[in-house]
């Protein structure tokens, strides 16, 4: 069910002129769902707290930063086995 566009008349009573449109000069009556819809379509596109913010942030560069160290361990370690890096004799 769509959201429902209501008006007050002159014996402040509510009347409904029909589905909710961008010229709805009332009130807007929805269903339960709907606002819990609205409510959780919101929170997704809301600005984040500073302290989430952060927090996500700093776990994302740190975790760049420790792959990068254990890439540059393998990296290290496999050079130390390379057959190339060894003196071969005649």
């Amino acid at each position: 069910m769509l959201p429902l566009c209501v008006v007050l008349d002159s014996d402040n009573r509510l009347v409904a002129q029909g589905e909710f449109s961008g010229d709805c000069t009332g009130y807007v009556l929805q269903t339960p769902a709907d606002f819990a819809g609205s409510m959780t379509i919101a929170g997704l596109f809301a600005y984040p707290e500073p302290a989430a913010f952060g927090l996500a942030f700093g776990t994302t560069f740190g975790l760049v930063l420790f792959l990068a160290a254990v890439a540059s361990t393998v990296g290290e370690v496999s050079g130390f086995f390379s057959s190339t890096s060894q003196v071969e004799e005649l």
